[in-house]
């Protein structure tokens, strides 16, 4: 790398100097050092002889950047070229999962934002791009580590029900193991190695299984609400402004390093903030540094940034902002700060290939919105005893299964009704609500469609005739896939007593073979049934469902609704290849 010599000011700067001192010159001065500040860098460069100017796209996140941005002008100020060329070197905040999108190549991304240097939090981000379908021929292989955060669970200090931050294990993220009332935020795993530790560890206490899916189906749903889309920044969750409201302080899932970054700034009135260490073992977040292009000029000049990097210097300053040795080390200047245990703490190298997609993706399909339409069983089978001892009717046991759906399902999703019996003329049905967003009102209504639907739940009643079961159970069908959204989960929940009784045009058979010609497993619908009462066609309704990938739930038990609806939206982990 070439360095400059040091110069006089230049009598540009003497002029800007004398300009100032006139208060007519000050606006003058201020449009004068912006222009400079645009050009100045290339013309400069330029004045050396250099074939041609550069730049070194170099992208970090957002806690380590300020380092690289101070190690990037220290570098600049060597004026360097290779091969003739002059170099300069810029440092941007973006995203990791954009920085991926855009070194696979994939469809729609944007070659302007794809660095020469990429330094994301966790190397788990190097490996998904080297997974991916796109192009990452140039991207480094074993890139060095910059600087070592394990990722912790953050409470303020003498929390009620928090345990000692050195007894402290994954369970603590699950609904039931912490305060009902007290939020759990985390990244979302799309967006952060962080989030993508908590899915993990979640999958590895709870193992496989139906009752491990239910069981994490009601983890996702419960954190989903307060995930958020980018590093967390502990300062606006604990401002030192009372909570609203009586709501706990959540606890937070955050790098070590943003307890040490919130604890030296935050103001007097603030809580301070515990790092609890997982007993099972974490993830130390590693900052590779990482070359991503293949030009030889380029690379000469990202390795020279990296030895700018590795001065003791820039080092100390990595300790400084909280952040511990490449191997895990904390330094003497991390030992003393307040609210982290300086031991190393217990991690694992688990997060990684099929690990890391199976988080990121259990994630995606159940956060991911639905778009349903419900058909509600109104013949009159609906109005026999469950259990056949003089217990709830089976309408009863729907009215609860319709109201509990529509309190699991977020804002988000799209949501139909039609109710179902012969006795409703010629379709056999009446579309009481065609498919609109929960948290929406239609154009002109004050309620919204959430509303309407719980207002229809409370009050629907047994229609009588038969049900036309089978023939409804195919017109919801290709209703769905003519309005699929690849967005999201498309479906059919079907309320049901569970008897055609030969009510429909078509035969079980009929509509089986329907079902299975029409399922698209890129296009997927799948078809969940609830049916109320032991006296429900078992078998008949089994083969409906797996025609679609989908399930089938019998009960007699109104107080096994919301497991139900629980394990049917976990289906969504192993749709289209789901064994009924």
């Amino acid at each position: 790398m070439s360095t400059g010599r040091h110069r006089l000011p230049s009598p540009t700067v003497t002029t800007t100097r004398r300009l100032a001192r006139s208060p007519l010159g000050i606006s003058a001065v201020v449009v004068a050092l912006v222009v400079a500040a645009a050009i100045a860098v290339p013309v400069g460069i330029g004045m050396l002889g250099c074939d041609e100017t550069r730049y070194l796209r170099v992208s970090a996140t957002q806690s380590l950047a300020p380092v690289l941005r101070e190690a990037a002008t220290e570098f600049n100020s060597e004026r360097p070229s290779y091969n003739g060329d002059c170099v300069y070197a810029q440092v941007d905040e973006i995203a990791p999962h954009r920085i991926m999108a855009a070194l696979a190549g994939g469809s729609g991304t944007d070659s302007t934002i794809t660095p020469h240097v990429w330094v994301p939090e966790s190397s788990a981000w190097v490996e998904l791009t080297r997974m991916s379908a796109g192009g990452t021929h140039g991207i480094e292989t074993a890139p060095p580590s910059l600087a070592a955060s394990p990722v912790v669970l953050a409470a303020p200090e003498d929390t009620e029900g928090m345990p000692d931050p050195d007894d402290t294990d994954w369970t603590l993220v699950l609904p039931g193991e912490r305060d009902p009332q007290r939020p759990l935020v985390m990244v979302d795993p799309n967006r952060g190695a962080d989030g993508m530790t908590v899915m993990h560890a979640v999958r590895r206490h709870l193992g496989s299984g139906d009752a491990a899916d239910t069981a994490m189906t009601d983890f996702v749903r419960d954190v989903q609400t307060d995930s958020a889309f980018g590093e967390i920044d502990l300062a606006t969750f604990f401002t030192g402004a009372t909570l609203s409201g009586d709501r706990p302080a959540p606890v937070i899932v955050v790098p070590e390093q943003a307890v040490v970054s919130y604890n030296a700034a935050r103001p007097g009135t603030a809580p301070l903030l515990r790092a609890h260490y997982p007993e099972e073992g974490t993830v130390s977040l590693d900052h590779p540094y990482v070359t991503t292009t293949d030009d030889p000029s380029l690379r000469s000049a990202a390795a020279d940034l990296y030895e700018v990097l590795r001065d003791d210097a820039y080092r100390d300053r990595m300790r400084e902002l909280g952040f511990r040795d490449p191997g895990g080390t904390a330094s003497a200047a991390l030992s003393a700060r307040p609210g982290i245990i300086a031991d190393d703490p217990v991690v694992h190298g688990d997060l990684t290939g099929d690990a890391l997609l199976a988080s990121v993706t259990d994630w995606n399909r159940l956060s991911m919105p639905s778009r349903t339409l419900v058909l509600a069983d109104v013949s009159a089978n609906m109005a026999e005893d469950l259990d056949g001892e003089d217990g709830p009717t089976r309408m009863e046991a729907a009215k609860r299964a319709a109201l509990m759906g529509l309190a699991l399902f977020p804002d988000a999703t799209d949501m139909g009704l039609w109710l179902i019996s012969e006795d409703h003329g010629e379709s056999g049905r009446e579309e009481a609500a065609d498919m609109h967003r929960l948290g929406d009102a239609e154009s002109g209504e004050e309620n919204t469609r959430r509303q309407e639907l719980i207002e229809v739940a409370e009050t629907i009643d047994v229609h009588g005739g038969g049900s036309r079961l089978y023939d409804n159970i195919l017109s919801a069908y290709d209703e769905v896939q003519a309005v699929y959204d690849e967005e999201k989960i498309n479906s059919v929940i079907l309320l049901t007593a569970g008897r055609d009784e030969g009510s429909s045009d078509l035969s079980h058979g009929e509509l089986v073979a329907a079902l299975q010609d029409r399922f698209d497993p890129n296009r997927p619908v799948s078809l969940f049934i609830i049916a109320f009462g032991e006296q429900a066609d078992r078998e008949e309704l089994r083969d409906i469902a797996a025609a679609t990938s989908g399930s089938l739930f019998v009960t007699d038990d109104p107080d096994e609704i919301g497991d139900i609806f629980l394990s049917s939206i976990s289906r969504r982990l192993c749709v289209p290849d789901c064994d009924n």
